[in-house]
């Protein structure tokens, strides 16, 4: 009976341990992590990429823990914050140049490494190094549908 009580007592620990283990190993199995931008871009294109990530108000990125990660992929509540969208293409951009790995372990790093940039960079360090990365994209489409008209008050 101790045997068994144990057994689940230890499956039970890894089991709530697993998100901060697959993300330790992850975080492991990336060579370097990306570098702090040199310089912030002005303010106002830190609100522009801010905003590109759907944001609203002033860019700040909340940090992330991978339990909060795992639960968004099971439980989804909508879009990802700002700051976590900000930090997935900063993360994408930088395991592009990772030597090629299987699918399953470059999405489980794409997520540790995202994780990690909320944790340790502002939300002004993941805009800056957004901009070289944004430069590069095709220009955004203006939205087809039509303004709402004013409130009358």
């Amino acid at each position: 009976m101790r045997l068994l009580a144990g057994t689940a007592a230890a499956l039970v620990s890894l089991f709530l341990l697993s998100p901060w283990l697959i993300y330790a190993a992850m975080l492991a199995s990336i060579e370097g992590r990306p570098t702090r931008p040199e310089s912030l871009v002005p303010a106002q294109e830190q609100v522009r990429l801010w905003r590109l990530a759907d944001g609203t108000g002033e860019p700040r990125a909340e940090p992330m823990n991978p339990y909060g990660y795992a639960w968004e992929l099971f439980v989804p509540t909508g879009q990802p914050a700002p700051g976590e969208t900000l930090a997935g293409w900063v993360s994408r951009d930088y395991l592009r140049a990772q030597p090629r790995r299987g699918m399953l372990a470059w999405h489980l790093s794409n997520a540790a490494l995202t994780i990690w940039l909320t944790r340790n960079w502002t939300a002004q360090e993941l805009a800056s190094a957004v901009a070289p990365i944004a430069a590069k994209w095709p220009p955004r489409k203006p939205d087809s549908a039509p303004e709402a008209p004013p409130t009358q008050r």
